[in-house]
């Protein structure tokens, strides 16, 4: 249970006692936006006594604020320094202002949120000082600041994006504007605050060259996952291109954070969906690569799996491409297929048939756990 990471929040308010214990299960965590937004009060206070309050629990864990590249959420008090100061909207040359949705399952105005202009170097600075505060004593002592919506305005040296902007019509000179802002900012929030601390960039930056501004990448909200999907040819490409970015992002020194999401919401679907991503997860995982697996973003969509206490060891070696599932003593084949296996010094076999949406574990004896 070493590499593994919760990502949510609690919408009714605090958390109690048994639910910090539940995450301080956790060395690593990441306080959501909508922490007690059923309750009187700002995200930044909110979040910050959530991540003090683990840490009286566990000293030697570490938290991310949560924090929206693109997105104005109205829970912050961020939100109200923004609606003083009109000439940080994100406009359109004709000066019509710019709004999106995010995700539906959080509170947000009908027409949409404003939408932050990060080429503007004044929004920069404030955006960055408010990941900083989040690190200090009254802030929450964060260890760094999860960064959603990074690649919001595209990925250098692709094409331009429009953000799922309403209400405006950007050219595409202002988006890439944009575009080199949102680096600009990433690299802003790497300087202020210094590599003993983390800036986590989402959406899938980390495959890209936008990379070289933090040390953090989290690939996607569905590392070989997705929401209400039939597993097909889209799903089963994006899987192995997301194993072969995080086998190569982690090599780099990287940390990488894969996050499994439940498909479908019955039990017996929900075990297989968090196995898969699991054994995608080892199949490719380094010394920096850290797995998490939940239903929504809310800590109880999340649980404390059995695997997690399985003996595992370090890797033997990087995984291979073998035959089949069945293959209990794999060898490498030079076939097309996407099936790959992976031994650990614990005496554990995984092998994930990317195709076939199906995994195999062969876990080492119980009495090995002091390997894990």
């Amino acid at each position: 249970g070493g590499k593994v990471f919760v990502h949510g929040c609690k919408r009714e308010g605090p958390l109690t006692d048994d639910e910090l214990k539940f995450i301080a299960k956790y060395p690593l965590v990441t306080v959501e936006k909508g922490q007690g937004e059923a309750v009187p009060g700002y995200a930044e206070d909110k979040m910050a006594q959530v991540s003090t309050a683990y840490k009286q629990l566990r000293p030697d864990g570490w938290t991310l604020f949560y924090i929206n590249l693109k997105l104005d959420w109205n829970m912050y008090h961020l939100h109200t320094e923004l609606l003083g100061r009109p000439d940080l909207w994100l406009k359109d040359s004709k000066g019509n202002v710019c709004r999106s949705h995010g995700d539906p399952s959080f509170p947000q105005p009908k027409d949409g949120m404003l939408v932050f202009d990060v080429s503007n170097p004044e929004w920069r600075q404030k955006f960055v000082s408010e990941c900083v505060n989040a690190t200090t004593a009254a802030g929450g002592n964060f260890n760094g600041c999860f960064i959603d919506s990074s690649s919001t305005w595209g990925y250098a040296n692709t094409s331009l994006l429009n953000g799922g902007l309403l209400g405006c019509e950007l050219d595409d000179a202002h988006k890439a504007r944009l575009l080199q802002g949102q680096g600009e900012l990433l690299q802003e929030l790497s300087d202020g605050v210094t590599s003993s601390r983390l800036i986590v960039a989402k959406d899938g930056v980390g495959a890209r060259p936008d990379s070289r501004h933090v040390n953090t990448v989290f690939l996607s909200d569905t590392f070989c996952s997705c929401y209400g999907c039939t597993w097909g040819d889209k799903e089963i490409q994006d899987c192995n291109t997301s194993m072969t970015y995080a086998r190569e992002i982690a090599k780099t020194g990287q940390v990488v954070l894969m996050h499994g999401e439940v498909n479908s919401f019955t039990s017996a679907n929900a075990t297989h969906d968090f196995q898969f991503t699991l054994g995608a997860f080892l199949v490719v995982a380094e010394n920096t690569s850290f797995y998490g697996f939940s239903n929504k973003w809310y800590f109880n969509g999340s649980q404390w799996w059995d695997e997690y206490d399985k003996p595992l060891g370090e890797p033997l070696g990087d995984a291979i491409r073998v035959v089949s599932l069945q293959d209990t003593t794999p060898t490498l084949t030079t076939t097309g297929n996407m099936v790959y296996s992976r031994k650990f010094s614990s005496g554990t076999m995984v092998t994930v048939d990317i195709t076939a949406h199906d995994v195999v574990f062969h876990w080492a004896q119980e009495n090995n756990n002091n390997n894990n």
